[in-house]
């Protein structure tokens, strides 16, 4: 992520700001809805705009120390930003995962808890007398944002089955990418 950023946009950071701990404070504070628009934080600030990213980035990635000293290095800060940084981000971190998945929860409200899977055999139908069709039975539960759970029960033949193992295949490739593209 900090490959995108132009390294001199929070190279800046110490002189741009009195306190660079303050200032990424209300960047935090803003991302979360805690600082008003009409606040001191400037929301059109390419300093405040490229500092809410890396908090997002940082945290959404999941870094240990040396990977959050390495993007920050990066992305163009100086000894102080890159304390002020730590600090921030060892004391918010909580605050901006919390952000980050309620606006995952917004886009998917639910989410993949535990399945099982059973392998059943068709063997006659109000149609035909006579039928052997294998026919795997997955059983979702899903865990929704309010922490409520909901079971769905999903029967498959097997051309479903392929084409629901070919796309799961796909979702893999896809978010293996964007790991490793982070």
């Amino acid at each position: 992520f900090a490959e995108e950023m132009d390294p001199t946009q929070l190279g800046g950071l110490a002189e741009a700001a009195p306190s660079p701990r303050q200032f990424l404070h209300d960047c935090v504070d803003s991302m979360i809805g805690e600082l008003s628009i009409t606040s001191k934080l400037d929301e059109e600030s390419t300093l405040a705009k490229a500092s809410q990213k890396l908090l997002k980035d940082v945290v959404s990635s999941g870094l240990n120390d040396d990977e959050v000293q390495a993007a920050l290095e990066k992305a163009g800060c100086d000894e102080k930003a890159q304390a002020a940084f730590t600090t921030v981000l060892k004391g918010r971190w909580r605050d901006i995962q919390h952000h980050l998945e309620q606006n995952v929860s917004a886009i998917f409200p639910s989410h993949l808890k535990d399945f099982d899977w059973s392998l059943k055999t068709i063997v006659a139908s109000d149609r035909l007398a006579e039928i052997s069709e294998p026919v795997v039975v997955l059983t979702l539960r899903l865990k929704n944002a309010d922490g409520s759970e909901k079971i769905s029960r999903v029967e498959l033949n097997k051309d479903s089955l392929d084409k629901l193992l070919s796309t799961c295949a796909t979702a893999n490739k896809v978010v293996r990418q964007l790991t490793h593209d982070t």
